[in-house]
């Protein structure tokens, strides 16, 4: 899995700090997008990345 913004592959972690327990929410470290992954493809939750 790679992150859909920034697609890095080497600091994806599952997100183990939200209510419950979701094994496909999943958060880029590096720069903190935060995702669910699915059969139908990607819902992007939230994105960090400023856009200038």
């Amino acid at each position: 899995m790679k992150c859909p913004i920034c697609n890095d592959r080497t600091t994806i972690e599952i997100v183990m700090h939200s209510d419950g327990y979701a094994d496909n929410l999943l958060e880029c470290t590096r720069c903190g997008t935060i995702w669910i992954a699915n059969v139908d493809g990607i819902i992007l939750l939230n994105n960090n990345v400023v856009s200038g």
